[in-house]
């Protein structure tokens, strides 16, 4: 005699019980069970199938809403191999950004004017330091006899730094300005060892003064 059942639609031969009612699954609970052609001799749909799992068992957990029905069926796909970590960039370095070129170390430079050591200022962020040669500027008011030196121009001469280098310009002095006896037309860079001239009665030379201000 022909007997209708309904079986699960996604699980393996044995896996899930057959039923004489359409229902869910019982492994499968959110499985509708779908209709087979009636067969003979049907063993019956009380008696579990061979490959069943044990009584008591805990059944496997079924397809949530939504769950497509050949995702439980269909073969896991491999992992993918991992990639070995790569070497992480130095900090504060990002990548795609080189890191940028360390400055120079600070040079401290003076004149020596008469006997007297006179230190130019440091170059700071916003610009400036430097250094103002002349009879009426302050940087020089610690130099004795020079208010009487005529040949040297009220406001004759600058030193000023340039990305990290000393340069001296003449400021239109009548009498001019010389570097090692040569007079200057523009910014000329200075450094240790250079002798200056402001008109024709100031000699001055260049040194290296260490952070105490002394003289290398």
């Amino acid at each position: 005699m022909a007997t209708v059942i309904y079986r699960c639609p996604v699980g393996a031969p044995g896996e899930c019980p057959p039923s004489a009612n359409r229902g869910y699954c019982q492994v499968h609970m959110f499985q509708q069970l779908e209709r087979y052609e009636p067969v003979e001799d049907a063993p019956p749909v009380d008696a579990p199938p061979t490959d069943a799992p044990p009584a008591g068992a805990p059944a496997r957990p079924g397809p949530g809403p939504g769950t497509d029905p050949e995702a439980v069926t269909r073969p896991a796909r491999p992992a993918e191999p991992r990639r070995a970590p790569g070497p992480r960039p130095h900090q504060g370095q990002q990548q795609g950004r080189q890191p940028r070129p360390a400055r120079p170390p600070v040079v401290r430079l003076a004149l020596v004017v008469a006997g007297v050591l006179l230190p130019v200022a440091a170059e700071h962020r916003r610009g400036g330091g430097g250094l103002a040669i002349g009879r009426d500027e302050p940087d020089c008011a610690a130099i004795p006899g020079l208010a009487g030196l005529d040949q040297l121009s009220r406001h004759h001469a600058r030193l000023r730094w340039i990305d990290g280098a000393l340069y001296v310009e003449d400021l239109r002095s009548t009498n001019g300005t010389f570097v090692d006896g040569r007079r200057i037309e523009g910014p000329t860079r200075i450094g240790p060892g250079h002798r200056l001239r402001f008109a024709l009665d100031l000699d001055v030379q260049v040194v290296e003064i260490d952070e105490f201000g002394a003289p290398r």
